[in-house]
């Protein structure tokens, strides 16, 4: 199938911009299994929260440095030169055309194109601001060194630093016992029971979907108040964030996912850019646990699982937007019981029955994770008007959850 590439230095290649999130971009290939239909999602499984994340195209390579916002900085087209190009593949640049099935790309086509330039450090690499092109050293035919192919280009912003932030908010500051303070790019305050789903329809847009839980066991999760008729989670997967709305219309809880690779909630949600501000530095997903612990106040076990039980939902999507609520079992049993996903008491490893300051949360027995090898399970944190999930397997932090302990005002 013929394949046209618009190659813009420092900007984009095709429908890949640099600066989208890898959320956008993912949902974007799913909508254009056509044009893509071989997609290929690479990174370091032992360091999944701060590993990089590669998608391999056909033609294009897209790498998504580790950052708060998981942006895409670097665009790669190889094999250019290689007797297997790929079968109708188009590069244009403004008016001309670099390269085609019947024109191969050169060092004077280079040249002639985008301007003079010297080869990088003394290599066989040519750059110019936003764009790179490695030459093969082989000349293609009688014209010399003019004549040698180019293998590969990479597109990378003009300038270090310098990547727009796309589709996504710019920042995220977590306030325990408060709310959250967005930049999208303006500073947005939502506070808990003072924010109203009509501030959030006119600062965000409407949420891309809506999930009304209307189920008695939800009072268990959430707390009787919140799980009267009427109840609806707001899901911004965009953006990364879900509001829980009461039936009176106003914020109660606000969730900020970190979307780390190999997680059961990979994708499903974009990375919101939070921090958690502290008297010494700002926490962030790739902050350990034991940073959290060291800064914030910790609940004692009993007010911690009792709490959560009536607290923390599940957090988590079944790609419709529902969520799913399951029944703690109590600190003596260690036990919960049927419903949504396995949440229970952490256990001590000297008493059996003993609970600790964790519990444990497992999602694939929510489901939609069928054929999924390799997700493990994450444990929910109880702090003052906050609750943070860690991943087990690579010590990230999955979520954060902010709600406002009215006892402690």
């Amino acid at each position: 199938m013929a394949t046209t590439f618009e190659v813009v230095p420092g900007k984009s290649v095709g429908d890949f911009q640099l600066g989208d999130s890898l959320w956008h971009v993912l949902d974007l290939l799913r909508t254009q299994k056509t044009r893509y239909p071989k997609i290929e999602v690479s990174w370091d499984p032992d360091n999944a929260h701060k590993s990089a994340v590669t998608i391999h195209l056909q033609n294009i390579t897209l790498v998504f440095p580790p950052s708060p916002h998981q942006t895409l900085q670097v665009i790669s087209l190889p094999n250019l030169a290689s007797t297997v190009l790929p079968v109708g593949l188009t590069l244009a640049y403004e008016n001309d055309t670099l390269l085609s099935p019947s024109r191969p790309l050169t060092r004077a086509r280079v040249g002639k194109i985008l301007g003079p330039t010297y080869a990088h450090n003394g290599s066989s690499k040519l750059v110019y601001p936003g764009i790179s092109f490695d030459i093969s050293g082989a000349a293609s035919g009688s014209g010399g060194a003019r004549e040698d192919l180019v293998t590969s280009l990479t597109v990378v912003p003009r300038e270090e630093g310098d990547i727009p932030v796309l589709n996504t908010i710019k920042g995220c500051i977590i306030q325990p016992n408060v709310g959250v303070t967005l930049f999208v790019p303006d500073e947005l305050e939502i506070k808990i029971n003072e924010t109203t789903s009509q501030d959030l329809l006119l600062d965000l847009g409407p949420p891309l979907r809506k999930y009304w839980k209307e189920d008695e066991r939800l009072e268990r999760m959430w707390g009787a108040g919140d799980a009267e008729k009427g109840s609806c989670f707001w899901n911004y997967f965009q953006y990364g964030l879900d509001f829980l709305i009461s039936p009176s219309g106003f914020v109660t809880k606000v969730i900020a996912h970190s979307n780390i690779p190999g997680t059961p909630l990979f994708q499903r949600y974009a990375r919101c850019p939070w921090t958690l501000p502290t008297s010494s530095n700002n926490l962030d997903f790739s902050s350990p646990l034991s940073s959290f612990r060291a800064h914030l106040a910790s609940k004692s076990q009993a007010q911690y699982v009792d709490e959560v039980r009536l607290t923390v939902p599940t957090i988590a999507s079944n790609g419709h937007g529902k969520k799913k609520s399951k029944r703690v079992g109590s600190p003596s049993s260690g036990r919960s019981g049927s419903g949504g996903s396995d949440v229970s008491p952490e256990h001590g490893a000297g008493d059996g029955f003993e609970a600790v300051d964790a519990m444990v949360l497992d999602r694939v027995v929510e489901g939609g994770l069928d054929g999924v090898i390799g997700v493990g399970t994450s444990r929910l944190v109880g702090f003052d008007g906050l609750i943070v999930e860690e991943d087990q397997q690579s010590g990230g932090i999955c979520s954060i959850l902010v709600w406002r302990d009215d006892n402690a005002l």
